[in-house]
C-alpha cells in the first residue's frame, strides 16, 4: 500500500543490524531507509510509462514548480496493473494480480531565516487478488478460491526544521494516516494513526554530536472478519478480542557521536519505548569506528533490539487449517480444526554483535566485509495442547456420541524459543573503466533454535538460505546508452512451514536503455530470464498455495518536459 514515483527516490539506504536506538522497536535485523528527493530537485515535468507481460501497464506523471522565493512544490499521479503468479503444483493462475492508483504532493518551503517546512501527502486506492485456502467444518473442508482485496487510504506529513544557531537545531514532525483493507477470508481492517516526533541536535560541546528526541504514536483499529465474495459458512481466518482497540506508544531517545581522536569515533545511543503490551522496552546501541588510514575503516558494534507483539499475537486467534476426516493428514472420522493463538505478552529480543572491515585497494577496487552473531531470546513459539471434542469441550472419545462434532486442536502461542544466528556478508566494487562498474557479493547465514518444554518455533532454521550471491554490472558504452545486468544465486530453503522445501535457484535480470536526446529515455527490461518460473517462498501458516514467480519483460519510456 506504500508507493512512490521511482524517479522521485534520491537513495535507498540498507542499514545492517539492529537500528532500534534510532527507529525503535521492530528494527531488529536491519533497516531499509527510503529517502525521496526534495521538491526543488524535481522541477519541471516527467512522464513515465511501461508495458509488458507481467508489468501489464504502469504510468506516472509528475510536475514541479515554485512559490516565488518561498519555496518549491510538486504533484504526482501514478497507476499500475501487474499480472499475478501461478500456483506451483497445478500451474493455474494464482489470481494475485494487482492494481493501484494514487495522487500526491510535496512542498518544501523556507518561511524564514533558518527555517524549512515540508508538507506532503498521498491518497490511494487499489485492488489485489489472492488465492486463499477457505476452511469449512463441513464438506468440502478446504477450497482454494481466488478473491480480491480492496485497499484505500491517505496520509499527510508535516516537518519543521529550525536552526537555532550554528551548532543547535531542532525538528518537529507529525503525520496522520488512515487506511482500510478488506481482505476476503481473512479480515476487514480499518486503522487511524497519529504520530508526533521531536528531535534536538547540538554540537556545542567539543567532540560531541548529540541528538535527543521524544515521540508519541496513537493507533486505533477495527478488525472484523471479511466475507466479501465468499460463502458465509467459511470459518473466519482470524478473530480478535476486542475487535476495536487503541494502542499508544511513548518514546525517548539519545545518541552521541563522540570523537575520541581524529581516527576514532564512538557512537552511544539508547531508545526507551513504552507500549501497551509489554510496557517499557530498553534498546541500547554502541558502535566504534576506526579509520587508521584514509583507505581503511574498521568498525564494531553491540546492540539490543526487540520485536513487540502485534495485535494478532496478543489478541488474535487464527483458524489455521481444517484437516478432512479419514485423509492422509487425519485418520480420525471427524474433521480436525487447528486453531493457533494465545496472549503473547513478551517481546522477542536480540543481542547483536557485529564487526566489519572496509578497504579501498586502489582507486578502482574496494571491498566491504561484515560479520555478525545474533543471540535471540523469547522468540515466538507454539505448543500443542490436548485435543478436545467440540462443541462439548470433552476428550476426543466423546465425539463418538455426536457424529456432527469435530476435533479442536489448539496450538498455543508463546515465547519459549531461543536461538542464535551467525554469518557474514562480503561485497566488492570494481570500476576497471570510467564507463564500466561491477559489484559482486556473497553472504552466508546459519541459525539454530532451541525450544523449551516441548515448544516449537514459528520459524524454522531451514527457512532461510545458507548462501546467497550476486554479480551486478553497469556499462555505459556510449553517453546515451546503458547496459545493466544482475545475476544472482539464492540457496535452498531446506525446511519451511509444513516441512516443505524450496529449491535453490539462479536468476538474471537485464536492462538496456537508450537516450536519443536529453529529454527522452527508452528502455527494455527482462526479469528472471533463466527460468520460465521459479518458487521463492512458502506461506508460514499454509493459508495459501505455493506460488511461482514468472519470467517477465517490459518496455519503458521516460519523457521530461
Amino acid at each position: 500500500m506504500q508507493d512512490t514515483v521511482l524517479a522521485d527516490i534520491e537513495r535507498i539506504e540498507i542499514i545492517r543490524g539492529p537500528g532500534a536506538s534510532l527507529w525503535g522497536a521492530n528494527a531488529v535485523d536491519g533497516v531499509i531507509n527510503i529517502i525521496t528527493k526534495s521538491a526543488a530537485a524535481t522541477q519541471g515535468g516527467l512522464l513515465t510509462a511501461a508495458v509488458g507481460n507481467e508489468e501489464r501497464g504502469t504510468a506516472a506523471v509528475r510536475y514541479g514548480g515554485r512559490f516565488g522565493d518561498l519555496g518549491y512544490w510538486r504533484i504526482h499521479a501514478k497507476g499500475f496493473e501487474r499480472d499475478g503468479t501461478s500456483i506451483g503444483d497445478t500451474g493455474r493462475a494464482g489470481n494475485d494480480d494487482w492494481r493501484q492508483q494514487r495522487l500526491g504532493f510535496r512542498t518544501d518551503l523556507a518561511p524564514g531565516s533558518g527555517d524549512s517546512l515540508t508538507v506532503q501527502g498521498d491518497i490511494y486506492r487499489g485492488r489485489s487478488g489472492e488465492t486463499s485456502r477457505l476452511n469449512f467444518l463441513g464438506t468440502p473442508h478446504n477450497v482454494l478460491l481466488g478473491a480480491e482485496q480492496d485497499v484505500s487510504g491517505g496520509n499527510l506529513l508535516a516537518r519543521w526544521q529550525h536552526e537555532l544557531s550554528a551548532s543547535d537545531s531542532f525538528t518537529w514532525q507529525t503525520y496522520v494516516d488512515h487506511y482500510r483493507r478488506d481482505w476476503p477470508a481473512h479480515l476487514e481492517e480499518k486503522r487511524d494513526t497519529f504520530d508526533l516526533d521531536f528531535q534536538y541536535r547540538t554540537r556545542r560541546f567539543p567532540g560531541h554530536d548529540l541528538v535527543l528526541g521524544a515521540g508519541y504514536r496513537s493507533s486505533r483499529d477495527i478488525l472484523n472478519a471479511s466475507y466479501s465474495g465468499i460463502p458465509s459458512s467459511v470459518l473466519p481466518y482470524a478473530t480478535f478480542s476486542p475487535t476495536a482497540n487503541r494502542q499508544e506508544l511513548y518514546s525517548l531517545f539519545a545518541q552521541d557521536d563522540i570523537v575520541l581522536s581524529p581516527e576514532l569515533i564512538l557512537t552511544l545511543g539508547i531508545k526507551l519505548e513504552h507500549n501497551d503490551y509489554t510496557g517499557l522496552e530498553t534498546q541500547p546501541n554502541a558502535r566504534l569506528l576506526w579509520t587508521p588510514r584514509q583507505e581503511t575503516t574498521l568498525w564494531t558494534s553491540v546492540a539490543r533490539a526487540v520485536r513487540t507483539p502485534s495485535r494478532v499475537d496478543h489478541d488474535g486467534m487464527v483458524n489455521q487449517d481444517v484437516l478432512a476426516p479419514s485423509s492422509p493428514r487425519n485418520n480420525l472420522p471427524w474433521p480436525v480444526l487447528i486453531r493457533t493463538g494465545g496472549s503473547i505478552a513478551a517481546s522477542e529480543s536480540v543481542l547483536a554483535y557485529e564487526a566489519g572491515w572496509k578497504q579501498r585497494l586502489s582507486p578502482a577496487l574496494s571491498f566491504d566485509l561484515a560479520f555478525f552473531y545474533h543471540d535471540y531470546h523469547s522468540l515466538r513459539s507454539v505448543t500443542f495442547r490436548p485435543p478436545l471434542c467440540q462443541p462439548a469441550t470433552l476428550p476426543p472419545a466423546a465425539c463418538y456420541l455426536s457424529p456432527s462434532s469435530h476435533i479442536l486442536q489448539v496450538v498455543e502461542a508463546g515465547n519459549d524459543v531461543e536461538g542464535n544466528s551467525v554469518g557474514f556478508e562480503l561485497t566488492s566494487d570494481w570500476r576497471p573503466q570510467p564507463t564500466l562498474f561491477f559489484r559482486a557479493s556473497l553472504g552466508h547465514f546459519s541459525m539454530r533454535l532451541r525450544g523449551k518444554s516441548g515448544a516449537q518455533g514459528m520459524e524454522r532454521a531451514g527457512s532461510f538460505p545458507d548462501w546467497q550471491g550476486s554479480l551486478r554490472m553497469s556499462w555505459n558504452p556510449r553517453p546515451d546508452t546503458d547496459v545493466d545486468f544482475w545475476l544472482r544465486r539464492v540457496g535452498e530453503l531446506t525446511e519451511n512451514a509444513g516441512g516443505h522445501s524450496v529449491p535453490g535457484y539462479n536468476e538474471l535480470d537485464l536492462r538496456l536503455a537508450w537516450r536519443p536526446d536529453k529529454q527522452v529515455e527508452l528502455a527494455l527490461v527482462g526479469r528472471n530470464l533463466l527460468h520460465r518460473k521459479h518458487q521463492e517462498f512458502v506461506s508460514e501458516l499454509s493459508d495459501m498455495p505455493m506460488m511461482m514467480i514468472e519470467r517477465s519483460f517490459f518496455a519503458q519510456v521516460n519523457l521530461k518536459f
